[in-house]
């Protein structure tokens, strides 16, 4: 329970990260590199969205779906794949949302008080060692994520004050009536069977005649198809604190004043080992079903005072997985549970069982097991780790004085090259990259490689910092984006044109089929023409958006949801995965009442989310038609 509790706790916090790191994140280096070149992207409501924010937020995006289609089937996706998600117009849409959010957030005057974010970020457990706020910790996380101190708050509050500003309009959601919400409860968690017949384009593919003109005729009217996005070919130079640690030295002074600094990390709080028996009961349920758990929790209280084994009780009665170790959840501080929890549990002696406690859970019966007193680390104890981290800290400081020193002498020079030629320096060349293209090569990163594109050519910039290394590098060449002629991708065409014949002919005989289908006549003639089979998903859940055989169906998914053995065929076909499929309902399993009456509680709460976000959305929509929203196409229209 305890370790469920801890993942509880952060989860909000990871869930807040994962958001800023897409849609917010993205304007690291904020005071170190600000060219008054950077490309706009997208102005809304005055504000500007940078290039450097663009591509840092699509990378990301980009690389999350990469991974999670990885973990899925076990290999990358296409290029195909991932074109058709429309990475581009989604990372545009996140950070148009953001700022319009933040100029809404400042008209009504939403504030959020530096002692309440200073607070949010030091009762974080991510950044808590022994239940006590760890700045070392706080520090690393900022290094892998590549920012600092002064930047991380910033924006930390700007994504609190949006998630607050959206609590506002979703706790506003419409309430369903008993009936309704009944009614939507057997709609979601019916199953439904289908029967389908897949048409793949490339089944067509023999019937395609490629001529010159064909060619001639489709170059014509995609010319921009084929455009190729704009390049840049950069040198850079890497400064790493590792070729700085034999320069820097930490004397016992340096040690004893940063002990004496930062006394708090090195306070280990008090700590109690503890069993728990948890009658679960959810937050929001009704009365009757509080007060049933209460009463349990009663009974089971009464059984543990009058002697009964403890750990016993906890596996015959605790809701939690802690049950099979007899509700035992180790050693945890005050930061480690709810503060209802911590009130009564440090008010116990070893050996005692506490009153019932009401937590988000359930009900909770505590014994307490050990005490740990709270210590203090000694300067001996803590010594190495101290001095560890005032090397790299110089180390690091080391790098980053070099790297601006070697911005500027490659400035006065003419370029990187004279320069580390003269200091021996060893200098790297990427490229030539397209906008949104993967990084490969030792050393490159996305923020190198987005910084490149607000330089103009031969420009060396300032020194930058991207995770523990500085860089300083030099933009050589840019190619512009440029129309190839037909001869040059002629292969690209031809591919192109095949693929939108062979496409034309699988929809338009998809749709023949379901035609005959709903008529009943000449159907079974056009998939012994086509050599087709009728095929059928097994029964799956209504609410599913990715039937058995038939893969992810989007949009789609909501007509094949309101299907019924009255009218059981959507009024088109279905594209998935570049094919395209005709579907009929053929079955539909009931659910039974005593589920729903087991579940409603939990139903209920996720209806009131489910529309409280739609609420949100519509009115973010309803924003945005009064901010004035200028995007720059060209840009964007570089990345796939």
């Amino acid at each position: 329970m305890l370790k469920f509790m801890r993942t509880h706790a952060t989860s909000w916090f990871i869930k807040i990260l994962l958001t800023l790191i897409i849609v917010v994140f993205v304007l690291w280096g904020m005071g170190s590199i600000k060219s008054k070149k950077e490309t706009i992207v997208a102005t809304v409501g005055g504000d500007n969205i940078t290039r450097m924010e663009f591509d840092r937020a699509y990378r990301t995006v980009e690389e999350n779906y990469k991974e999670n289609y990885k973990q899925l089937f076990g290999e990358q996706p296409s290029p195909d794949f991932l074109k058709g998600l429309n990475i581009k117009q989604q990372v545009l849409d996140q950070l148009i949302d953001d700022r319009v959010k933040q100029h809404e957030a400042q008209k009504i005057g939403l504030g959020m008080g530096d002692e309440e974010l200073r607070d949010t970020i030091m009762r974080n457990p991510a950044f808590q060692r022994d239940g006590a706020f760890d700045s070392y910790l706080y520090e690393q996380f900022l290094r892998n994520i590549g920012l600092d101190t002064a930047t991380f708050p910033v924006l930390l509050k700007r994504e609190l004050m949006n998630q607050r500003l959206g609590a506002l309009v979703g706790d506003t959601a419409v309430i369903l009536t008993d009936e309704e919400e009944k009614e939507l409860y057997f709609l979601e968690n019916a199953k439904i069977k289908l029967g389908f017949v897949v048409l793949s384009p490339q089944a067509f593919a023999k019937q395609v005649t490629v001529t010159q003109g064909d060619l001639e005729r489709y170059y014509a009217e995609h010319k921009e198809e084929f455009r190729t996005p704009a390049q840049v070919k950069v040198l850079y130079l890497r400064f790493s604190p590792d070729a700085y640690l034999k320069e820097v030295e930490i004397s016992p002074k340096d040690i004893e004043e940063y002990y004496a600094m930062n006394r708090e990390q090195y306070q280990r709080p008090e700590r109690v080992q503890i069993r728990h028996i948890l009658i679960r009961v959810s937050p929001d349920a009704d009365p009757q079903a509080v007060e049933k758990a209460r009463l349990k929790a009663g009974k089971v209280l009464t059984e543990a005072r009058g002697g009964a084994n403890f750990a016993a009780l906890a596996r015959q009665y605790s809701d939690d997985a802690s049950a099979s170790k007899g509700g035992d959840l180790g050693y945890a501080s005050r930061g480690e549970m709810e503060p209802a929890l911590a009130q009564v549990v440090f008010a116990l002696r070893k050996g005692e069982i506490g009153p019932v406690v009401r937590t988000s859970y359930g009900f909770h019966i505590v014994k307490v097991e050990a005490i740990q007193e709270g210590k203090k680390r000694a300067l001996e104890e803590v010594k190495k780790e101290i001095t560890t981290r005032l090397l790299q800290e110089k180390a690091k400081y080391r790098a980053a004085m070099h790297a601006e020193d070697a911005a500027y002498q490659a400035k006065k020079k003419g370029g990187l090259k004279p320069y580390a030629a003269e200091a021996r320096l060893l200098v790297r060349e990427a490229g030539p990259f397209k906008a949104g293209e993967p990084l490969k090569g030792a050393g490159l990163t996305a923020k190198l490689f987005s910084i490149a594109f607000t330089l103009d050519a031969n420009e060396v910039s300032s020194a930058f910092q991207q995770g523990e290394d500085s860089f300083v590098l030099q933009v050589v060449d840019k190619i512009p984006p440029q129309i190839p002629s037909l001869e040059k991708v002629r292969g690209q065409i031809e591919a192109a044109f095949v693929s939108s014949v062979t496409r034309g002919l699988a929809q338009g005989t998809a749709r023949d089929l379901l035609a005959a289908w709903k008529k009943g006549a000449g159907f079974e003639g056009l998939l012994r023409r086509y050599g087709l089979k009728l095929a059928e998903t097994g029964f799956f859940p209504r609410s599913s958006a990715s039937p058995p055989g038939i893969g992810p169906l989007g949009v789609f998914a909501g007509k094949i949801a309101t299907l019924t053995l009255e009218d059981p065929w959507p009024d088109d076909i279905a594209e998935v995965n570049g094919a395209y499929i005709a579907v009929k309902l053929q079955g539909v399993e009931g659910v039974d009442a005593r589920r729903y009456e087991a579940e409603k509680d939990t139903f209920r709460k996720q209806l009131g989310d489910y529309k409280g976000r739609q609420l949100q959305q519509g009115w973010l929509t309803a924003l945005k038609q009064r901010v004035k929203i200028d995007i720059n196409r060209d840009i964007v229209g570089e990345y796939r």
